[in-house]
């Protein structure tokens, strides 16, 4: 009798070690996660002209690391009757100035044309960690600064920024 009991925990005790084991494994600490440069917090921001010009853009606030590169959506807009042509930037900024430009191009969009794309920054190597102000700028036109976290330190840093420039 004892035997039947003991071969009915073996499948029951064998379920619990496997669910034990395939749990311990599946599970990483927040740390390791952070490490991997995960990005978190969605911002996104839409501008728009009087004359039916739009920009929007989108990205992850958290997560970003020196020395390595984020991914940024941005969808610009031509509602206007016009040529929309001209160049946009993203700058970072810290609470007293531009640190660096890490990308800026060129575009021209008929009346009523859109565009959208991927844009790939590589963040500077000797970045502290800390809050940041990152600005997507078209000259003239517009401007949107929103707040980032580089690093793992929880800065709550949010502003205000330096007025972005492109040069």
């Amino acid at each position: 009798m004892s035997v039947m009991k003991t071969s009915r925990l073996s499948p029951i005790a064998l379920t619990v070690v496997a669910l034990a084991l395939t749990t311990a494994a599946c599970a990483v600490p927040a740390e390791a996660k952070r490490q991997k440069g995960n990005r978190t917090e969605p911002f996104s921001s839409r501008i728009e002209r009087g004359d039916g010009a739009a920009v929007v853009w989108s990205g992850y606030a958290q997560g970003h690391r020196p020395g390595e590169e984020s991914t940024f959506e941005i969808t610009l807009h031509n509602g206007s009757q016009e040529t929309w042509s001209g160049r946009y930037c993203i700058q970072l900024l810290d609470r007293h100035s531009a640190l660096a430009a890490l990308t800026q191009e060129e575009f021209s969009l008929q009346a009523g044309e859109s565009w959208s794309g991927q844009v790939v920054v590589r963040f500077p190597d000797d970045l502290a960690e800390g809050a940041y102000g990152l600005a997507l700028i078209i000259p003239g036109c517009f401007s949107s600064v929103t707040t980032i976290q580089v690093g793992n330190e929880s800065d709550t840093y949010v502003g205000p920024w330096p007025e972005p420039l492109c040069s």
